[in-house]
Parts: C-alpha cells; sequence; structure tokens
C-alpha cells in the first residue's frame, strides 16, 4: 500500500483520501495544526456593529465561519463579500451570506486582485477577517489601491505538539521516506512540520515529493529546502489530486 500524508485531522482529509483513492494511495490524517482563539473574540463582532464598509473580503474557511458568527450578533445587513474558494464559499452559504467568488481565485492576493479590479476602493473601507500569522499580501494590495483597510484577528493557527498521537502514524512515514507524497495545506502548516524534529536526517522536512494547496503554500516549502513540490491549480480536492499525479502517476 502507498501512502499520501495529508496535513488535516481525519474529518479534513476525508475528501482528499476520497480524490486520491483513485491513484491507489491510502490517506494518512497527520493534523500539524490547530486553530486557536484570537486574543480579543469580540473585535470582529465590534467592526460589523460599526458599519460602513464597502466589502469584506475572507481568504480562508475559517475567518467566513468567524464572519457567520459575528454576523449573527448583529442586526445589520452585511456589504459585499468576497471569498476565496469552494470551502469558503460553502462556509458562507451554510450561515446563508451570499459571496462573490471569482474564477481563477487562488488565494487573498489574488482574491484581492480581482476586488480592486471589478471596483473603484480609493476612500472605501475594506474589512478583512484573518488569521494572527496570516499573509499581508491581499492587505497591501487594497490598500494600494486607496482602500481603508480594517484587518481583524479572528484566529490563530498554532503547530500541535510533537507527542500528539494523531501525529504519530504520519510523522513515521515521513521520517521514514516512506509517505508516496506529503500533502500540505497550507503556510504555516510548512513551519509546523519542520518543528517535529525528526523529520529528514537533519530534522528538516521529509525527503518526499510535496504536494501543496496553492502557490503561497509551495513557496513556503520551497523556503524550507522542499526538494519537490507540486502546485494545485485550484485550491480543492481534484486540484489537489492533479497534482499528485505529476509527482506520484499511480497504477496505470
Amino acid at each position: 500500500m502507498a501512502y499520501a500524508v495529508v496535513t488535516r485531522d481525519a474529518d479534513g482529509a476525508a475528501p482528499y483520501a476520497a480524490a486520491l483513492a483513485p491513484l491507489g494511495l491510502e490517506v494518512v490524517p497527520m493534523p500539524v495544526t490547530r486553530t486557536a482563539p484570537p486574543a480579543d473574540p469580540g473585535a470582529l463582532s465590534r467592526a460589523l456593529g460599526r458599519g460602513g464598509h464597502a466589502a469584506i473580503v475572507c481568504a480562508s474557511a475559517r475567518a467566513a465561519a468567524a464572519l457567520a458568527a459575528a454576523a449573527s450578533e448583529i442586526s445589520a445587513a452585511l456589504p459585499e463579500v468576497w471569498a476565496v474558494g469552494p470551502a469558503t464559499a460553502r462556509a458562507l452559504a451554510a450561515a446563508r451570506i451570499r459571496a462573490i467568488v471569482p474564477d481563477g481565485v487562488r488565494d487573498g492576493a489574488s482574491l484581492a486582485r480581482a476586488l480592486v479590479a471589478a471596483r473603484p476602493l480609493a476612500g472605501a473601507r475594506v474589512l478583512v477577517p484573518r488569521a494572527e500569522e496570516g499573509r499581508e499580501e491581499a492587505i497591501a494590495c487594497l490598500r494600494a489601491a486607496g482602500a481603508e483597510v480594517e484587518d481583524v484577528i479572528v484566529y490563530r493557527t498554532v503547530a500541535a505538539p510533537a507527542d500528539d498521537p494523531a501525529l504519530a502514524e504520519g510523522r513515521a512515514l515521513l521520517a521514514a521516506g516512506q509517505a508516496a507524497v506529503c500533502v500540505v495545506l497550507a503556510p504555516s502548516q510548512v513551519g509546523a512540520l519542520g518543528a517535529l524534529g525528526a523529520l529528514g536526517a537533519l530534522g528538516g522536512l521529509p525527503p518526499v515529493p510535496f504536494a501543496a494547496i496553492g502557490e503561497t503554500t509551495a513557496a513556503a516549502l520551497r523556503a524550507a529546502g522542499a526538494g519537490t513540490v507540486a502546485v494545485a491549480e485550484t485550491p480543492t480536492p481534484a486540484g489537489i489530486a492533479s497534482a499528485v499525479r505529476s509527482v506520484y502517476p499511480g497504477p496505470p
């Protein structure tokens, strides 16, 4: 049996397991990060309550979930919500929040560029719920277009402890170089992988090919010393399967 280590818990890895099964790969979940609440849990609700935003930019499903929770606490209608990818759109749809999901958008930076191309933003206020450690390219793009950006921390991503039993099987496969591929689904997971110590001969990244959910994650992997990195054309399980196929063709 060939194995694909996926840096999510069992529930989060399930869609990738279905997409990778035709390649003859059995998915081993390895949740290297966890989500923690922000230092100020009420900040997003207060921002929405103040209002006056021309748009809201959601670049992750977790940001979308935080927006949905905060929106339920206020009575005012939301402005336009712009979102990245199907997972973020689903999180918003579950809360009955309509979202604009531009074609070809893969991350927060490309989402911001799509918004800038579609709307005049000079002097407009744009709300960006985000991770504490999130990248700031989207915010820089919006500000360069003249927007007044209000970015609110709605969650933190922290590394799982090295002795977490949920990491044991994936960690053993990677340390031994016995995984066919390692699927990485966020830049924050790259640092968490490296922090696990016994991965690879020098305690760095394992000597296996990687498949990254997007170019930002791929860049973090390359910067950490990964040799082979395939990048999904779309941030979906099908996109990951296509990327994995380029480094692990599977059965004929």
